[in-house]
């Protein structure tokens, strides 16, 4: 079954970034009963189908509507999807399918500038799922250029640490953590930050943050890992008591 994103009316930026990592996950679907979760489906020419018949619906909506700034991001999230589900391996797509996503997105960022950060967030999530790492890696940065957003930022600092690219990284966390307004997007980045540091504790790996965000990432990680200890406990007595 195909879950098909759904995107807030360009305009309302301060949710986008808040809700970038809820957004994403949401367009996975559900494992089955018995599937770990992460665990996909066997693919099949039925589903391979439908995602193609989807995106081939969003590629006819946003080549209808030049400038559309919705229509770009869905069209451009659907061929994101060929590629992480797959379907560009098992089948042939036309070779002009990511240029025109491209160019769709490149005319919306000219109609509506407001919305270039989400765009070029969208763009280099769809280039770097497509394996054109430079372009992929030049639209984020411009995402991050335009307005510090999550969206771009999480792909970016992943990149930076396959890479072991640690300069950039740190550059990156400096400057995007003081743009994250809420404890949900300021611990993401923090936790993100210090996995891509390598280091073993947020002293060592968070020397470049204020004292008092450190204080905060440590206790706010105490809190989760007590609550993930604590459900994993009931799951463990639940489990034993239908025994």
């Amino acid at each position: 079954m195909i879950i098909r994103h759904h995107h807030r009316r360009l305009g309302i930026a301060a949710a986008t970034t808040m809700l970038a990592s809820v957004a994403l996950s949401a367009c996975h679907p559900k494992p089955k009963p018995g599937e770990t979760p992460g665990q996909a489906a066997a693919p099949t020419g039925a589903s391979d189908q439908k995602i193609v018949d989807l995106m081939e619906k969003m590629r006819a909506r946003a080549l209808n509507a030049p400038g559309g700034a919705v229509e770009a991001l869905d069209f451009a999230y659907n061929v994101t999807q060929l590629y992480t589900q797959g379907v560009t391996k098992r089948r042939q797509i036309s070779p002009s399918l990511l240029d025109e996503a491209v160019k769709c997105l490149d005319e919306a960022r000219i109609a509506k500038p407001d919305d270039a950060a989400d765009l070029l967030a969208r763009k280099g999530e769809m280039l770097l799922a497509a394996e054109k790492t430079e372009a992929g890696v030049g639209a984020l940065r411009g995402s991050m250029a335009e307005r510090p957003n999550l969206r771009a930022f999480k792909p970016l600092i992943k990149h930076y640490e396959a890479g072991k690219l640690a300069t950039e990284a740190e550059a990156l966390c400096k400057r995007t953590l003081p743009a994250m307004k809420s404890d949900e997007t300021r611990y993401v980045v923090l936790d993100e930050c210090l996995r891509a540091s390598g280091a073993a504790t947020p002293e060592a790996g968070l020397k470049w943050a204020p004292t008092k965000d450190v204080s905060f990432y440590k206790a706010r990680k105490r809190d989760l890992d007590a609550r993930l200890a604590k459900q994993a406990k009931t799951k463990e007595e639940t489990g034993e008591a239908k025994k």
